[in-house]
């Protein structure tokens, strides 16, 4: 039994090897990053993404702004208030210290939400054409170009150029300075209203 598995394994690399040297494996790599800075789709995408972004941005600055102004009230007129109205304050911006973070962490969220929704459609354009590229020229596998350890030599492997002229688009040279911004940064505080988020007003100052 042992070895009619043995002569069942040596026919089965013998038919592979013979197979393979019929219908040699021929592997290309794609520039994900460069096409995509091609496509006048991608570049709608990116400018939506940037404008949503922005307006996130300066709600985030208003609200801060907001929160800054009672901050500001609470230290220089603190002690002067009566007991109630300081003690309401403080709790007002211990609140939107809170709210604000909420608010930074859901404008995080919402910007990945919208960059993932408006690239899928391209995403789907670019996978159905790398598909019929691979099949037109004899590709058995595609790889994106930043899963390889290096770059080959020949340069007739890339197929990015064959599918933006599939695409329609004339390929622009590689490393242009005007490449799409796939990884737009979420929106981020600059600066905090309170110098100090971990200590809270003072509550216990007494009126003068």
């Amino acid at each position: 039994m042992k070895n009619l598995r043995v002569i069942a394994l040596v026919c089965f690399l013998l038919f592979a090897g013979v197979a393979l040297a019929q219908n040699p494996v021929k592997i290309g790599y794609f520039d994900y990053a460069y096409v995509i800075s091609q496509l006048p789709e991608a570049k709608a995408a990116d400018a939506d993404l940037k404008a949503y972004t922005e307006k996130l941005q300066k709600d985030l600055q208003a609200k801060e702004a907001e929160l800054r102004a009672k901050y500001e009230r609470y230290v220089k007129e603190g002690e002067k208030m009566p007991a109630p109205t300081r003690e309401a304050l403080a709790k007002e911006i211990e609140t939107g210290q809170q709210q604000l973070q909420e608010f930074q962490q859901k404008a995080e969220a919402d910007i990945m939400q919208k960059q993932s929704k408006l690239l899928a459609p391209i995403n789907e354009k670019l996978e159905k054409t790398l598909k019929e590229v691979a099949k037109e020229n004899g590709f058995t596998y595609v790889l994106r170009k930043e899963a390889l350890l290096f770059e080959p030599d020949d340069t007739s492997l890339d197929v990015s150029a064959l599918v933006l002229k599939k695409l329609g688009i004339t390929p622009a040279p590689a490393n242009q300075p005007n490449q799409q911004n796939t990884n737009t940064k979420p929106v981020n505080t600059t600066s905090n209203p309170n110098p100090n988020p971990n200590t809270k007003p003072n509550t216990n100052t007494k009126p003068r």
